[in-house]
């Protein structure tokens, strides 16, 4: 046991160190053609492509906040915003195809009386939402990129399995939220790996005994689902919502170099992009979603160094900066529902010494 982690945290470390030095290579290569690009930055559009990049996560926030509220549990907008961040940007950390953040969000939402079952139910309908408009914008890029004749005959491939992969994994989460009997096989093992992830980061534990109530709190955030299904309207616009703006954030990164981007290049090389951050072995796709990104762009006819510096200005603006954000957000969460405990079990006191 012992071994697998060691071998696992191994594999880890020498995938950042791989893409870092992935980074380090190409701004190193041409690094003077990027110190004068960065001297003429244009700082109105990184302050765009800044609040494009909040814009994102207070989508993301509301989206999480409908799915609840479509299963009666209302939460407080703003922490519903701040466990949108936390949980998003620490897959950016840890490379685990979004297990490390569905989990987070689940305990973060349990503080807030949110039953485990209910936050695997609202994180299974905003991922299914997620992947689908994602591989919409992969095909239109993979279009637009044959069209241009920009593409070679293997990144096209590439682009094809990842939305054939893709669109496996929403009918999988579809099938497993209409299909009792595909549900019941899989709902054990989720169940596990939730617990698992809880012991080991927080050193908690779902009792085994809760079991029944999970399942029970799972079916019936999903009954609610199939009954409310009208209502997702809003939850669809804000995950739309989510991903536009994502595009603008890379829209004005290449504004604030002095690049005007066609649509169609821009989102053919976000597509790109999107495609490398799925890479579990790196987090975030760091290093291969930048050499990917500025390859594409380079064959469409910008500038190499302009393109990259576009993509590394996107890299702080959308994973690095909200990431050191998250972490204050994160204690903020911690603490504000510390505060509400304590209250709450002094209110049940005094409650208790009113009546004795």
């Amino acid at each position: 046991m012992r071994m697998k982690k060691l071998t696992k945290s191994l594999v880890y470390v020498l995938g950042i160190a791989l893409s870092v030095g992935i980074i380090a290579l190409l701004v190193y290569q041409g690094k003077d053609s990027m110190v004068k690009i960065w001297q003429e930055v244009q700082t109105k559009y990184l302050f765009l492509s800044l609040i494009s990049s909040v814009l994102i996560y207070v989508a993301m926030g509301m989206s999480l906040y409908e799915v609840l509220r479509i299963m009666g549990r209302r939460i407080n907008k703003g922490a519903a915003i701040g466990i949108a961040l936390v949980s998003t940007t620490v897959n950016y950390v840890v490379s685990s195809m979004g297990v490390s953040g569905f989990a987070l969000r689940a305990h973060l939402l349990n503080r807030r009386r949110v039953p485990f079952g209910m936050c695997v139910t609202a994180s299974i309908v905003i991922s299914v939402l997620l992947y689908f408009v994602l591989a919409i914008i992969i095909l239109q890029g993979s279009i637009l990129m044959f069209f241009n004749a920009s593409a070679t005959t293997l990144q096209i491939v590439k682009n094809f399995l990842l939305i054939v992969v893709m669109c496996a994994v929403c009918a999988f989460i579809t099938a497993f939220l209409f299909n009792n009997e595909w549900r019941s096989k899989w709902v054990r093992r989720m169940f596990r790996w939730l617990n698992k992830f809880l012991f080991h980061v927080f050193r908690a534990l779902i009792p085994k005994g809760c079991y029944d109530d999970f399942v029970d709190q799972l079916d019936e955030g999903i009954n609610l689902i199939h009954k409310k299904k009208n209502k997702l309207t809003k939850t669809i616009i804000y995950v739309c919502a989510d991903w536009l703006f994502t595009i603008f954030v890379l829209y004005f990164a290449f504004r604030a170099v002095g690049i005007h981007i066609s649509t169609a290049v821009l989102v053919a090389g976000f597509a790109v992009g999107m495609a490398t951050t799925l890479i579990p072995v790196l987090p975030g796709g760091l290093g291969a979603m930048e050499l990917a990104m500025t390859a594409v762009f380079s064959q469409m006819g910008i500038d190499w160094d302009a393109a990259l510096m576009a993509t590394l200005i996107y890299r702080v603006v959308y994973y690095i900066l909200p990431g050191i954000v998250s972490i204050f957000i994160y204690w903020g969460l911690q603490l504000s529902e510390g505060e509400r405990s304590h209250k709450r079990s002094k209110k049940g006191m005094n409650h208790e010494r009113e009546n004795g």
